[in-house]
């Protein structure tokens, strides 16, 4: 039976969640029931019946039939700021009969202003007229201040082809406040329930507005991690507003700074580097450095100062960029974000430009959910294509490498994203029967260039069902962290809220499964690679008390041989990689048979170079339980410089770049290890884990690999 409302419903439930990924979800509990895949105590199955009877449900001729047009607007919309806007709603030939209904939300989520009628002091009061007399519109409004939806419900007469209804959006002294986060094409969704069944369907020619940034507030500097003597390494700079968004203008003016740069490190007086670079008309410019033929590995940063239109001056120090002939080469990779899409932000082909000239990353994946936002990406060919067809005109190799992907979004098994290598590929939807379980999911990936990847699978908004064993090929990492915060245990930094024991990565590590870990931002808010440079995420600038604040966010560091898709693919299933919370942490275990990240001996030291983006705090050895069972996994904190014996030897460097050898102790009777690096600013990177291989029992040949 098809319930009173289902559409409605739907929309109300996307509004309480506030997020796909994040917000309102489980609290303790026990661990997931091992066995034959029962269904997990965090299922949401009323959420899964909704989206299940829209499915189904008769759209009668006049749902989601009418016409919108724009009759008042602001020039020009800033990202935050507040105007006014008037549409006039045509009703089509099919007309709105009594108790059917019209829905007007702005894009959700992201700080457009709730449409309101009973307070006209307060953001998004929205004034409504009718042109038919015997027609009345009752207003009633859902959601909290911003993420909201109105509905109109028709009485008296009905509604006939031709009438027009006005509303008045922002029409108070507070006007409606749009949207945090630049960009173009912010949808203001419409929707019409007809015939008064509860059934709506959008209206496909809703009106759009373009987000322009605020002015420019800060300045960013990104290069690569590593680079082999005579190897150009190519910087990006770019400015930027308080909330990350590209700053190229002011008040719609264009703006071109210059940026300052110098230098830092041993190298300062090595190097040809300009002394400034001026930005393009997107706020952008590039530079070059040249690495020199060294003897022995050298670290450097540069420092980039914008003089703003205040006068101030914004700083910026790139991450460290390590000058080695050994060093692998790092490929960090964004693998998992939104957009408008479905419940994020911004235009699909902005987050690819935002990823490759502001982010500097160099490995992208766009993945919006499957069946879930105001409209559902596997519904509309028109979206897959699109997402499709930027994502292969923006592959690079050798520069930024574009995954195909969007999120199987499982309110029954938890979330994964689903990437693909090759030039993409049909969603295979968590609403279709055939591949609502992860096993069918992997079933139908099965033999192709394609993995999976489980992310925020402690906690909120739902868990991952642990019950079904990811298969190694196709799962072969783990999100381990994102804008959520971390799935990794009770005890990391910054816990995914709502986590329950049982449920975090680390447990399942305790069980057996092998996962290799990698972060990925899960942003919502069109900045892929730097979502904890945004406040939405916990970023705090610098005071005079206390540095910049990095908020939470995330990013796989992929230890590649080449930039291309089939590198990439291989990479991450040797699971040669490591996680971070966002910023370009450099975390290398030392490859010598002796202490190495492939083989390290059983009763060895190994040996770990940290470059950071600011200064170490500990490193934390993680030793998984005993392979009987009698030794539960455990923690041991390594501060440097600390006097007990479990500590790393005295750093080599200072904290901000440091060696160490750490001993590995009891690994002979431990299942695994790995490392978990936290700097002062709670910046924070995982690496490994590495498992016991070979020989049992006290065997000091018994080897450690990594897969």
């Amino acid at each position: 039976m098809v319930p009173r409302h289902p559409a409605r419903l739907c929309a109300l439930t996307l509004l309480a969640t506030t997020l796909a990924c994040g917000g309102g979800g489980p609290g303790e509990a026990e661990a997931p029931a091992q066995g034959p895949n029962p269904d997990p105590p965090t299922a949401r199955w009323v959420q899964v019946e909704e989206f299940r009877a829209d499915l189904v449900a008769p759209r009668h001729p006049s749902d989601g039939k009418g016409r919108v047009r724009v009759t008042r607007a602001p020039e020009r919309v800033v990202a935050g700021g507040v105007g006014r806007w008037t549409f006039e709603f045509e009703v089509a030939d099919t007309g709105i009969a009594l108790g059917g209904s019209i829905h007007f939300m702005p894009e959700p989520f992201w700080g457009w202003s709730t449409p309101q009628v009973q307070r006209a002091e307060l953001p998004g009061y929205t004034n409504i007229a009718v042109s038919r007399a015997g027609t009345s519109l009752a207003a009633d409004t859902f959601g909290g201040q911003d993420s909201g939806l109105l509905i109109l419900t028709v009485s008296g007469e009905a509604l006939q082809g031709g009438d027009r209804v006005t509303l008045d959006y922002g029409a108070g002294p507070a006007g409606a406040r749009a949207d945090r986060y630049a960009g173009r094409d912010a949808r203001l969704w419409f929707s019409v329930d007809g015939d008064g069944d509860g059934i709506r369907a959008i209206v496909p020619a809703s009106p759009s507005v373009d987000v322009a940034p605020r002015g420019p507030a800060r300045v960013v500097v990104l290069g690569p991690s590593t680079a082999r003597p005579g190897e150009i390494a190519r910087f990006h700079v770019s400015a930027l507003d308080g909330w990350a968004n590209r700053a190229p203008e002011i008040d719609g003016r264009p703006w071109a700074g210059s940026v300052q740069l110098e230098v830092l490190g041993a190298l300062s007086e090595d190097l040809t580097v300009p002394e400034s670079v001026r930005l393009d008309d997107q706020g952008f410019a590039t530079f070059e450095i040249i690495a020199p033929p060294l003897e022995a590995p050298e670290v450097l940063r540069v420092e980039a100062a914008l003089t703003l239109p205040d006068g101030s001056i914004a700083r910026s120090v790139s991450n460290p960029l390590l000058i080695d002939l050994n060093a692998p080469r790092i490929l960090w990779g964004d693998l998992h974000g939104h957009t408008g899409r479905s419940d994020g932000t911004g235009a699909v082909e902005d987050y690819f430009l935002y990823a490759r000239d502001t982010a500097r990353l160099d490995v992208l994946a766009l993945t919006d959910h499957d069946h879930f936002g105001p409209r559902f990406l596997d519904e509309v060919p028109a979206w897959q294509e699109e997402m499709r067809e930027v994502t292969e005109r923006f592959n690079t190799p050798g520069g930024l490498v574009t995954l195909h992907g969007y999120e199987w979004t499982s309110w029954i098994h938890g979330h994964r994203h689903v990437l693909r290598f090759d030039s993409g590929g049909p969603i295979l939807s968590s609403m279709d029967p055939a591949t609502d379980t992860p096993a069918e999911l992997w079933a139908a990936l099965e033999g192709e260039p394609a993995m999976t990847i489980a992310h925020h699978s402690s906690g909120n908004p739902i868990p991952v069902n642990w019950t079904y064993t990811p298969d190694p090929l196709i799962e072969p990492v783990t999100e381990i962290v994102s804008v959520h915060g971390s799935s990794e245990a009770r005890d990391a930094p910054q816990v995914v809220a709502g986590s329950r024991d049982g449920w975090f990565v680390r447990d399942q590590l305790d069980r057996g499964l092998r996962l290799g870990f990698i972060g990925s931002g899960d942003s919502h808010d069109g900045h892929p690679g730097l979502p904890h440079l945004s406040p939405t995420y916990g970023w705090r600038p610098a005071t005079a008390r206390s540095g910049e604040v990095p908020g939470t966010g995330g990013l796989a560091a992929i230890l590649a041989p080449s930039g291309d898709r089939a590198s990439v693919m291989e990479a991450l299933r040797e699971r040669a990689t490591y996680a971070t919370s966002g910023p370009r942490l450099i975390v290398l275990v030392d490859r010598s048979e002796e202490g190495s990240s492939d083989h390290p001996q059983a009763s060895s030291r190994v040996a770990i170079r940290f470059h950071g983006t600011a200064p170490l705090d500990r490193i934390d050895l993680i030793l998984g339980p005993s392979i009987e069972g009698t030794i539960p996994s455990e923690v041991r904190t390594l501060r440097p410089g600390a006097a007990d014996a479990g500590s790393p030897d005295p750093p080599t460097a200072s904290l901000l770049d440091a060696a160490f050898e750490i001993d590995l102790p009891e690994t002979l009777k431990r299942r695994y290890f790995y490392l978990r690096i936290v700097q002062v600013d709670r910046a924070t990177a995982w690496i490994g884990p590495w498992w016991r291989s070979g020989l049992a029992g006290d065997d000091a040949q018994a080897e450690w690999r990594s897969d």
